[in-house]
């Protein structure tokens, strides 16, 4: 009969043994998987981002191209699915989306959703430069037929901003593609680090109060920033205060102080006043500066003329806390503990609090 220790020793190279045919099998089986996927997969491109060369080129028929150079975004669109040849492998649907996206913002780019695209610039007689995107095939191109048809805005952030510009009633489906481009979210994200509370809807305004070169700017120079901050508030606001944009100029006092006292002339230093009516202590202090600097008579006499807004006030209810009144208010809560002299969080019940005035569009 067999010892204890014998049989232990004969389970165990039973259980060895298993255990590496185990292993073999499982090795071959994961290579025989990934040896199908791979050949599967052969000759498989998958999307990504990747800039190719732009040659130029040049077509003759300059009698077509002027009669699309002509045509409107609706009729372009219908024009991207006719495929009649035109010249050196070129559609009518090619010059189509060549241009509407030359002339017509459309959204070239996010329509291929990042697939690698041969590109060749031809020169109109007029000196315009168009690029045309040659060998697509039959699928990428019913892909950008559907985007055009489907998407709602299908445009550039430019395209999207002049849109903006030209209504007075803006769609939210605009407004939301608008503020989901990448320049408006840098910009955004920006204004938020500052320690002043704008509103959605002020920001959105101060935004597109302008030209979409100054949007495009600021939103580069935050890109290129090491901590992603606006380093150069200037150029941004000066045109839209020259607009009559109020949030405009009382983020010039607050940013860009000096410059407004030492570089604005008379004429931009008139404007700046008109439209500092909010009555906070940083606009109070510009404005004494103002009084008290050597300026004219007439803008030391603007300068000392009574703000027209008062702050807001607020009576603690039940239940209010700094931080419900801060959300309610929009106002950050550590300008209600400054404006109120408040060294903690505890509100006293009916007692009064002062808050800054609504800031203005």
């Amino acid at each position: 009969m067999d010892t204890f220790e014998k049989v232990l020793q004969r389970r165990s190279r039973i259980l060895i043994h298993s255990l590496i045919i185990s292993g073999t099998l499982n090795i071959a089986l994961i290579t025989t998987f990934f040896t199908f996927v791979l050949k599967e997969r052969k000759g498989v491109v998958l999307p990504m981002a990747v800039e190719m060369t732009v040659k130029e080129a040049s077509l003759s028929n300059q009698e077509v191209l002027q009669s699309f150079l002509g045509m409107s975004y609706e009729k372009l669109v219908r024009e991207l699915s006719d495929e009649l040849h035109v010249e050196e492998g070129q559609r009518r649907c090619d010059l189509a989306l060549a241009f509407l996206g030359a002339f017509h913002h459309f959204d070239v780019e996010r329509a291929f959703s990042g697939y690698p695209v041969e590109k060749r610039v031809i020169t109109l007689e007029d000196g315009k430069k168009v690029t045309l995107y040659s060998g697509l095939s039959e699928g990428r191109f019913e892909g950008i037929r559907n985007f055009a048809r489907t998407e709602v805005w299908p445009l550039t952030p430019e395209g999207l901003f002049r849109e903006i510009s030209l209504r007075e009633e803006i769609p939210t489906t605009l407004k939301e593609a608008f503020e989901n481009t990448t320049e408006y979210f840098v910009i955004k994200r920006a204004f938020h680090r500052l320690p002043y509370n704008l509103s959605e809807e002020a920001l959105f305004s101060l935004v597109t109060n302008g030209n979409w070169n100054e949007v495009k700017v600021l939103a580069d120079q935050i890109q290129n920033s090491p901590d992603g901050k606006i380093s150069d508030f200037i150029p941004f606001l000066m045109p839209r205060i020259e607009t009559g944009s109020k949030l405009a100029a009382y983020l010039l006092v607050l940013l860009e102080k000096d410059y407004a006292l030492k570089k604005l002339d008379d004429a931009q230093m008139e404007k700046l006043l008109s439209l500092l009516t909010e009555k906070t202590p940083e606009i109070e202090a510009f404005l004494s500066e103002v009084k008290n600097g050597l300026r004219s008579d007439h803008m030391q006499e603007l300068a000392g003329k009574p703000l027209e807004n008062p702050p807001r006030r607020h009576i603690v209810q039940p239940g209010d806390s700094l931080w419900k009144i801060s959300r309610d208010y929009g106002v950050k809560v550590e300008v209600i503990q400054e404006m109120n002299a408040l060294q903690s969080e505890n509100l006293k019940l009916g007692s009064e609090l002062l808050l800054p005035p609504e800031y203005p569009n």
